[in-house]
């Protein structure tokens, strides 16, 4: 009887030790699927450069480069710079880049101060000064009104970008190290050290909404009209939220933790939310199970131990394309979803 038992229980060892190799095999194959998708396009726009920033304008037609030491600006379509590089004192110790949604500006930061360049013909237009103030992240609005500073200390200056006229509040208790914008440039979503993401508004500085995080908060995304956002902490929380009722809509589901984007973008139906992360990962994820539906693995050369995608953008309705910390740009062709 006392041997029954025991081959018994080893059976049903063998059984669950079974079922869990399958599952792995399944998961891994499932995982591959996703890999695999081969990119549209793949173009090199530096050798052995390493790129401190970048970011694609929002119809993917241009590239802007950073890797500290000069500012390049790529057209995508024809593989070409646009004009030279920006060198000296404008293109050194640059750490923050972006083109303006309607591919009027461009700015860039060596987180003292901004630099905002005419994009057609690369021609500075105005310089912005942090003061005493370290800049952690910037972002201007589609309407190219509005820029908002967020510094290491919580406060968030907010720019005109026409009548150079700042406004500087206190939204957080401290770091700010994401920050977002509306189209319209009337509402920033923010996410802090303080454990925090906040929703408020740029003409005054009062606080819609709060939402609180188990740790400090490293990123944050806002939907164009500013009905949807997301935010992600240091180790477990990725929510998205419904705004302006502040309801939790999902969670994105992944096991991992500790995950880390360096940047992400709602679709323009709001469905999806593509993000770039520091391990050659472009994922596409669905907003109402927070599953995660895509994902590709960008180009990195041989020699290299890591490559990070450092922007990412859904160029039109079908195709998505990133930039790496290797002067990479890509574009790839979405699943059809049912």
């Amino acid at each position: 009887m006392k041997s029954t038992i025991l081959n018994s229980r080893f059976k049903s060892v063998k059984t669950i030790v079974f079922l869990v190799f399958i599952n792995f095999i399944l998961s891994s194959c499932s995982d591959n699927t996703l890999l695999e998708s081969p990119a549209l396009v793949t173009q090199h726009y530096t050798e052995k450069e390493i790129l401190k920033a970048a970011d694609i304008s929002n119809d993917g037609t241009y590239s802007l480069l950073s890797n500290n030491q000069h500012v390049c600006l790529w057209d995508n379509t024809k593989n070409i710079k646009v004009y030279e590089c920006l060198n000296g004192l404008e293109g050194q110790l640059i750490e923050l880049v972006g083109i303006s949604k309607s591919n009027k500006y461009f700015f860039t930061s060596n987180r003292v101060n901004v630099h905002l360049y005419q994009l057609e013909t690369g021609r500075l237009i105005t310089v912005w000064s942090a003061g005493d103030n370290i800049i952690n992240d910037i972002a201007m609005s589609a309407d190219d009104s509005t820029i908002i500073l967020g510094f290491r200390n919580g406060q968030v200056s907010v720019v005109g970008v026409h009548d150079n006229q700042i406004k500087t509040y206190d939204i957080h208790r401290l770091d700010i190290n994401s920050v977002d914008l509306s189209d319209d440039g009337q509402l920033a979503f923010t996410g802090s050290s303080d454990k925090t993401a906040k929703l408020w508004q740029t003409q005054n500085g009062e606080v819609k909404k709060s939402f609180k995080h188990s740790m400090r908060v490293n990123h944050v995304t806002l939907s164009n009209d500013a009905k949807l956002a997301f935010s992600l902490d240091a180790i477990d929380d990725r929510f998205f939220w419904l705004l302006p009722s502040g309801q939790l809509f999902s969670t994105l589901q992944s096991s991992v933790r500790f995950i880390e984007f360096n940047q992400s973008r709602f679709s323009p139906d709001k469905q999806w939310l593509l993000t770039g992360g520091p391990r050659q990962k472009l994922q596409l994820w669905r907003l109402t199970t927070g599953e995660l539906a895509a994902q590709w693995t960008t180009f990195k050369p041989q020699d290299k131990i890591r490559s990070s995608v450092l922007s990412v953008r859904f160029i039109n309705p079908t195709t998505v394309a990133s930039v790496t910390s290797d002067g990479v740009y890509q574009t790839w062709q979405t699943p059809v979803f049912q």
